[in-house]
C-alpha cells in the first residue's frame, strides 16, 4: 500500500486517541491532583447543612443514578458563607456506593441540626467542601485511558515518522554502493507483550471492584467470573516479567548486512553471548535462519514462509560477541520479504531486511 492511504489511517489514530486521553483520562487526573493540592492548604471550619439532595440522573436505558448535592452556611474570618459542595467527586453512582454514603452521612447532620466540619480554601474562602478525600475509583478508571489511548497516539505518531523517513525505501544494493553501513535492530514483541499486560490489568481491575461491591451488597453471584481477570492479568505480568528478562540476559544483538550474491553478514552481541548468564554456563545455544516470507493477505493470520534456511543451530561458547554468515537466498518478489530469525537465551529476535535490489 503506497505511504498517502496508510499515513491518512494512521492521522486518524494519531488524532482520535490522544483526543480521547485527554478527556478520559489525562483531564480527570489533572482536576483530581488539583484538588489534592488545593486541600493540602485547607482550614477546617465548622457549618450547618443549608441545602441537601440526592440528585437522580436517568442513562438512556433508564438506569437511575445518584449524586449528592449540598451546600452549607459557615463563617470564615469574621465573614458570613453559604455554599460549597459536598465532595470534589461528583459522578452519579448506582445505591449503595460513596454518594449514597456522604447523603446519609450529611442527612443525620441535618436532622440533628449539628455542626460539621468542612474544608475552606484560605485564598478563596467561597470554596469549600465537606468529604475532601479523593475517589480512588476515578483515578482507576482514568489512568487506562491516559496511558494507553495516548500511548496509542504517540505510537501512530511514530510510526507516521517512520513512513516519511528519508531513505526508508531505499534497497540494500542501494545503500551498499553509497558506503552507508546497513544495521538492523531486532524485534523481539516484548513491548507489544507488555503494552497487552498493561491494557488488560488496566481494565481487568476496575471490573474486579465492581463485582467486589457488587458481591458484598447482593451475596456471592456469577459476578464472581469478573475476577479471573485480574487473575489472568497477573499471569499476563509474570510472562512479560520472563520475557523482559530473557531479553536482558540475551542483551541488544544488532545485524549488520555487508554485501550481496550470495547475502553476507554478521550479528553483532552487546554484551557478549553469555555474559549475564551464570559463569559456569560456558556454552550457549544458539539458533539463526533466514527466511522469505509473504506479507499477510486478508483472511490470513500470519505471513506465508516460503524459504527457509537454518544458518546456525547449536552452542556457541561463552564471550562470543560477532557470528559471521553467508547465504543464498530466492531473490524477492512482490509483496515477499527477507526475514532472519534469532534465538538465544530463551528470546526470540525478528530482522526484517530492506529489498535487495
Amino acid at each position: 500500500m503506497d505511504r498517502l492511504p496508510l499515513t491518512l489511517i494512521a492521522l486518524v489514530f494519531a488524532i482520535l486517541f490522544p483526543l480521547v486521553g485527554f478527556l478520559f483520562g489525562l483531564q480527570p487526573l489533572y482536576e483530581h491532583g488539583q484538588n489534592w493540592w488545593r486541600s493540602r492548604t485547607s482550614v477546617a471550619v465548622a457549618a450547618r447543612v443549608e441545602t441537601l439532595e440526592r440528585a437522580e440522573h436517568l442513562s438512556r436505558k433508564r438506569i437511575a443514578t445518584y449524586r449528592t448535592e449540598a451546600t452549607f452556611r459557615y463563617t470564615f474570618e469574621g465573614r458570613q458563607f453559604v455554599g460549597g459542595q459536598a465532595s470534589f467527586y461528583e459522578t452519579p453512582e448506582l445505591h449503595g456506593g460513596f454518594q449514597d454514603q456522604l447523603y446519609d452521612e450529611l442527612k443525620i447532620s441535618q436532622q440533628r441540626q449539628s455542626l460539621v466540619d468542612i474544608w475552606v480554601d484560605p485564598s478563596h474562602p467561597e470554596h469549600a467542601v465537606f468529604n475532601r478525600t479523593l475517589n480512588s475509583e476515578t483515578a482507576v478508571w482514568s489512568l487506562p485511558f491516559a496511558l494507553l489511548f495516548n500511548g496509542l497516539g504517540l505510537a501512530a505518531w511514530g510510526y507516521i515518522l517512520n513512513l516519511w523517513r528519508p531513505g526508508r525505501n531505499k534497497t540494500m544494493a542501494d545503500r551498499l554502493r553509497e558506503g552507508r553501513q546497513i544495521l538492523i535492530k531486532g524485534a523481539d514483541g516484548t513491548a507489544l507483550l507488555f503494552v497487552f499486560a498493561l491494557a488488560w490489568n488496566s481494565f481487568s481491575w476496575p471490573f474486579a471492584t465492581i463485582a467486589l461491591e457488587h458481591i458484598r451488597a447482593n451475596g456471592l453471584s456469577l459476578a464472581a467470573i469478573a475476577f479471573l481477570f485480574p487473575i489472568a492479568g497477573l499471569g499476563l505480568i509474570l510472562l512479560t516479567w520472563l520475557q523482559f528478562r530473557n531479553r536482558w540476559l540475551a542483551g541488544r544483538p544488532v545485524l549488520e548486512i555487508t554485501g550481496l550474491s550470495p547475502l553476507r553478514g554478521s550479528i553483532h552481541f552487546s554484551p557478549a553471548i553469555g555474559q549475564r548468564s551464570p559463569p559456569l554456563e560456558l556454552m550457549h545455544h544458539v539458533s539463526i535462519s533466514l527466511r522469505l516470507v509473504k506479507g499477510v493477505r486478508s483472511g490470513q493470520k500470519k505471513p506465508i514462509k516460503i524459504w527457509e534456511h537454518c544458518l546456525q543451530d547449536g552452542p556457541v561458547a561463552r564471550g562470543t560477541k560477532v557470528l559471521d554468515f553467508v547465504a543464498g537466498p530466492p531473490r524477492e518478489r512482490m509483496g515477499e520479504q527477507l526475514e532472519l530469525v534469532l534465538e538465544l537465551a530463551g528470546a526470540n529476535y525478528s530482522f526484517h531486511l530492506p529489498r535487495s535490489r
